[in-house]
């Protein structure tokens, strides 16, 4: 329940600062944000949230109008911290879910169960919501060899082909 009132409030915050802004500029700004874990105690079992400070790597994606992330395939070492650095370069709202398979599941249902609400949900330490020209990072250790996905998960997204595949090398 406190996910739902959450997210409202930011739903609401969003709004607020809509109204206030000048539309030549909301249509031109990035924003970056670092996706911090403040106390998160979800267990995962592709690796872990890692610090950006002792990132490996950084790798670039981009989400595009024809619902695909670019690149959508990669290898990474067993144990390599790497930075996430997502920019959404469509005209839609997308997200960035990392995870395996039952990850991805469990995602998606939590999405269609919130409903458009799920535009506006609070950034997890493997998951954020992108708004158009936004950019986002995302820090993770990988810790465990074999496939990890990323996602987007806004209505129709996931099912029309918007994966990537993270090759996770041991």
């Amino acid at each position: 329940m406190s996910r739902i009132r959450l997210a409202a409030a930011l739903a609401a915050g969003v709004l607020v600062l809509a109204a206030c802004g000048d539309d030549e500029a909301a249509t031109t700004t990035t924003t970056t944000t670092t996706i911090i874990d403040h106390g998160h105690d979800a267990d995962f079992a592709f690796g872990e949230p890692g610090d950006a400070a002792a990132a490996d790597r950084v790798i670039e994606l981009v989400t595009n109008d024809v619902l695909r992330f670019e690149p959508d395939t990669f290898d990474v070492a067993l144990g390599e911290t790497i930075t996430f650095r997502v920019t959404n370069d469509s005209p839609v709202i997308h997200d960035f879910t990392l995870g395996d398979l039952e990850t991805q599941e469990e995602h998606a249902a939590a999405m269609a169960q919130m409903g458009a609400a799920a535009a506006t949900m609070p950034d997890e330490p493997n998951a954020f919501v992108l708004d158009v020209g936004e950019t986002k990072e995302l820090t993770w250790t990988f810790s465990v060899a074999g496939a990890v996905l990323i996602g987007c998960h806004q209505p129709g997204h996931y099912d029309a082909g918007m994966v990537a595949t993270i090759r996770v090398r041991g």
